[in-house]
């Protein structure tokens, strides 16, 4: 709440950044509790070397937890809000993207925060990719690969990208029952959407 009101909270700076639990808690609401903080004080104090201390903190806490997946992708979201000052955190993103479930998350923040032309863009839109046929946050994977653009796409990943939108197999797997296929349906439709882009002529 101290973060959706800005720099109106200025006063509360002190407060969010003695509620922090420090290099101690490793369990998945610390580390929730101080992505919230981190992303608190740069909403309210612009205080961007805080944020990337705190940050760079959840990732390295969330190794030592085997439960800490959505920390980590909630920790990519909140270093994504921080633009090229989140760049020190670069390698903490990096290693997420291995994994499915993180990969999506990874991947917006390091178009966020990264020089555009120091970004090897194919195999993050590997990476995002890869999230998206395992069901694992399919709609940022979807986000990643529209902030990545059609040039980040090979011919392998038009192939797949067209497997999802017409294949057989169900897109999503997982979820409330009676929404499954309308949430797959409105999947396909944005994956058909890059597919066109990555079909669409080159400008002259």
């Amino acid at each position: 709440m101290a973060g959706a009101l800005g720099p109106r909270a200025a006063a509360l700076a002190r407060a969010l950044r003695e509620a922090l639990s420090g290099t101690d808690g490793d369990t998945t609401p610390a580390l929730d509790t101080d992505t919230a903080l981190a992303e608190a004080l740069w909403r309210v104090a612009g205080d961007a070397d805080a944020a990337v201390a705190v940050l760079d903190s959840v990732f390295a806490r969330a190794e030592q937890n085997p439960w800490s997946r959505w920390s980590v992708v909630r920790a990519a979201r909140a270093t994504a809000l921080l633009g090229p000052a989140g760049w020190p955190l670069a390698a903490r993103l990096e290693a997420a993207l291995d994994d499915p479930t993180q990969a999506a998350a990874a991947v917006l923040a390091l178009t966020a925060v990264g020089e555009p032309a120091s970004l090897d863009r194919t195999p993050l839109a590997e990476a995002a990719l890869r999230s998206a046929e395992s069901d694992a946050g399919p709609e940022g994977a979807c986000d990643a690969l529209e902030g990545l653009g059609p040039d980040a796409l090979t011919g392998d990943h038009a192939r797949r990208l067209a497997d999802l939108a017409e294949g057989d197999a169900r897109v999503v797997r997982s979820g409330v029952e009676d929404r499954l296929i309308r949430q797959g349906e409105a999947l396909r439709n944005r994956v058909r959407v890059l597919l066109s882009a990555c079909r669409a002529p080159a400008a002259p």
